[in-house]
């Protein structure tokens, strides 16, 4: 799913077209699907010209990045895996081939690889169920930046590649492979996320259907954070927290009242962040 992603997209299908042509012959059948979120900036026709093997399909408004998804999903026929990619996500050329080699255990939904960042860090990629400690604990804490091996910290998170495969609560949905008859059985993502924590919403609703996740570092791809949501902060800022109290409502609260007490604590730190975003725009 792409949207006024610029060249990202070309990038993305040359790092799939690449990791095919590594593949052993006959190992794995591509079908690549570009959903193209009504960008209105000739992304779906450019990415067309570079890479007509993509079945391109255009989105008639930006209905968000779960309803995108789902889009390409109902246009993939029949295939063993689906694999969700963002436009800022390159695989590496090994990626198809060590896809080809795994086997999936029927309790096994869904795996999220190995992620690296531009720069070859690994990205939390991987992590455990959000909760209340999340937000002292979590990917963007102070402790995690301060001290990422505190016991507190590697609890939240969970991508450890050098741990080899790991069950854990949920994967970014940057990259998430998810077995097709499981995706049928768990259901597709849930569209009334706009943007963010759509993943971890369907990992949670895996696991409460009995099923299991895994990081699997084998399998890697780059990210180059945020293409699209860099051209507009202040709509992501507002989704991201949105959707985080969509999560809290549907999986996390335990009475009304956490309900409103954690939307409030949301919309103090929305306003926090979009004020942030003003002072940076101000200063440029």
């Amino acid at each position: 799913m792409t949207y006024r992603g610029g060249e990202s997209a070309q990038l993305w299908a040359q790092a799939l077209a690449a990791s095919q042509r590594r593949a052993p012959p006959g190992a794995v059948q591509l079908t690549a699907i570009a959903v193209d979120n009504a960008s209105g900036d000739g992304t779906a026709n450019s990415l067309r010209q570079a890479a007509p093997w993509v079945k391109v399909i255009e989105m008639a408004y930006n209905a968000g990045f779960a309803a995108g998804c789902n889009a390409g999903i109902r246009h993939a026929g029949d295939v063993d895996v689906v694999v969700l990619i963002n436009p800022d996500v390159l695989v590496h050329e090994s990626f198809l081939t060590v896809l080809a080699t795994l086997d999936w255990p029927a309790d096994l939904a869904a795996r999220g690889p190995l992620v690296l960042s531009a720069d070859g860090q690994v990205e939390q990629s991987a992590r455990s169920f959000p909760r209340p400690a999340t937000a002292l604990f979590g990917r963007t804490s102070l402790l995690a930046r301060l001290r990422p091996d505190a016991t507190a910290v590697r609890r939240e998170l969970r991508a450890v590649p050098n741990a080899g495969t790991s069950d854990v609560d949920w994967v970014s949905g940057a990259c998430l492979l998810i077995a097709s008859d499981r995706l049928e059985r768990v259901g597709w993502l849930d569209p009334g996320y706009f943007m963010y924590w759509e993943d971890a919403d369907w990992c949670r609703r895996a696991q409460d259907a009995g099923l299991r996740v895994a990081y699997e570092p084998a399998l890697a791809v780059t990210h180059w954070q945020g293409t699209s949501s860099r051209s507009r902060p202040v709509l992501t800022t507002i989704a991201f927290h949105r959707s985080a109290h969509r999560y809290w409502r549907l999986h996390a609260a335990r009475s009304r009242r956490s309900v409103v007490v954690a939307g409030c604590l949301l919309s103090a730190r929305c306003l926090v962040k979009l004020a942030s975003v003003a002072l940076s725009r101000r200063r440029h």
